[in-house]
């Protein structure tokens, strides 16, 4: 915009331009400022583009649009009655809608099997059929070139010949044993085992592009107490706002779908004991809770006002938290750098470790990792994620199990940090782990979330946002302590 003033002077007119700038809440102004959520988007195209390709713009567009959630039932609340209630409201227990999709993948395996040997048995009917038929026409062949080479051979000839009795040789006469003769007549040729295969040809150890060892599983365990409720496929409907219970506690509570898939791959045991390394702001370490399972659950995060949200957490969906929780040692809410935590015993181990937070990223320009001053940070993330998972992995039990997520897209902070942290692992400890690949298990999740294909990943599995299945992106990686 500009302007100017005329300045008089003595037998003199001059025209000064000055020009006037619009205030920073002006539209223009805004609409030419880089913010960080357009950081953001220009890295994620850049960078999701070349991992994901033809299906980056179906997962950027789940990332734009409206987030899906899950109701999580509070089993200290009126369980009963809310499962009653969000069923009215259309919703679907999940653990209902996995069990169902269980059930038709097994059907479908049986059916598979049944096929595979009624089409074998029907090859091998046709195969022994062929062969008969074979060996007739050769049968048949064979008796035709017997009567035609009979008429010309030496048999025939010998037939129709005289005999000469002076050639005949009388054993007892002339004093030869037949056992002497007999080992003149020529025997048959032996036939082995032509098609032997040398027990190298099929005995293979392990894949050899794989750095580590990888064991499937075919099962997921979900917890007969955890209820968890979601809208079907392409229904975008909200949860009401959840009332309180008559203990004075929430009914349920609210969270991306895919958050519930780490807690799940730990496999959690009654009895058990749990360290959530990187916690706030507490739902899924309520979530573990709500299975009625672990006998001791330690909740941690790196700084206070983060343990604070996980304490008010526990304040809302916890009744008489501080005598029935906090005072028996049931939960333990720790303020510590989970890089250093030497707490050591756990059964499970949860590491949801600091990341890009993808969804978060493209939303929110408050507390967002690509601003101009987090650059540092936003670089150091897979060295501290990698440091947290380590540590992690040296405090879990034999057997135990540690499950690694993220809630990024990225393969660097995702496998490549699993990678790293494995590396390390092996090259400073004698403990030995197990990568568990849960892709026959995670099948009957397919009604409600969209995982990305395996190719793509190396040791984890990840939800990939898209537009009727809006949840995550949510990476996870479960590991084993067998040595």
């Amino acid at each position: 915009m500009y302007s100017y003033r005329i300045l008089r002077k003595v037998n003199q007119v001059s025209r000064v331009f000055v020009r006037y700038k619009n205030p920073p809440d002006h539209w223009s102004v805004l609409r030419k400022k880089i913010h960080p959520i357009d950081k953001a988007l220009a890295h994620f195209d850049d960078f999701y583009k070349q991992v994901f390709k033809k299906k980056w713009p179906s997962i950027r567009e789940g990332l734009l649009g409206k987030q899906k959630y899950v109701a999580i039932v509070n089993n200290y609340g009126e369980n009963e009655e809310t499962m009653a209630k969000l069923e009215m409201e259309g919703a679907l227990n999940i653990r209902t809608l996995f069990t169902l999709e269980k059930e038709h993948i097994r059907e479908q395996i049986e059916k598979n099997q049944r096929n595979a040997a009624l089409e074998k048995i029907w090859s091998l009917d046709n195969e022994i059929e062929d062969l008969n038929n074979v060996d007739q026409q050769v049968e048949k062949k064979s008796e035709e070139n017997k009567t035609d080479a009979y008429k010309y051979s030496l048999q025939a000839s010998l037939d129709t010949a005289e005999l000469d009795s002076r050639r005949l040789i009388d054993t007892k006469e002339k004093g030869l044993a037949l056992e002497i003769l007999n080992e003149y007549i020529p025997a048959t040729k032996l036939k082995g085992k032509d098609d032997f295969i040398l027990e190298s040809s099929h005995y293979q150890m392990f894949d050899p592009t794989t750095s580590f060892p990888v064991e499937r599983e075919h099962d997921i365990h979900f917890p007969e107490n955890l209820n968890i409720y979601c809208f079907e496929q392409g229904n975008f409907s909200d949860f009401n706002p959840a009332k309180k219970a008559i203990t004075g506690v929430l009914n349920y509570y609210l969270m991306d779908g895919g958050s519930i898939l780490p807690i799940l791959a730990l496999d959690l045991k009654p009895g058990c004991s749990m360290l959530d390394m990187c916690a706030a702001p507490g739902g899924k370490s309520l979530l573990a809770l709500q299975t009625l399972y672990p006998e001791r659950l330690v909740s941690n995060d790196v700084s206070n006002s983060r343990v604070t949200r996980i304490e008010n957490v526990y304040q809302q969906f916890l009744y008489d938290l501080d005598e029935r929780w906090l005072t028996p040692g049931r939960v333990k809410l720790t303020n510590l750098d989970g890089r250093f935590i030497e707490m050591d015993d756990f059964d499970r181990i949860l590491v949801d470790v600091p990341c890009t937070t993808d969804r978060h990223s493209l939303k929110e320009n408050d507390n967002n990792i690509f601003k101009p001053s987090r650059i540092k940070e936003r670089l150091k993330l897979p060295e501290l994620q990698s440091e947290l998972l380590f540590n992690a992995l040296t405090l879990a039990k034999k057997g135990g199990i540690v499950v690694y997520s993220t809630c990024s897209l990225s393969p660097i902070q995702n496998d490549g940090v699993v990678s790293m942290a494995l590396k390390k692992l092996w090259e400073q400890t004698k403990m030995q782990y197990v990568v568990k690949d849960l892709t026959p298990a995670l099948l009957q999740t397919r009604r409600v979330f969209h995982l990305a294909d395996q190719k793509l990943l190396k040791y984890g599995h990840l939800v990939l946002p898209q537009k009727r299945q809006n949840y995550g992106p949510t990476y996870f990686c479960k590991l084993k302590r067998i040595k």
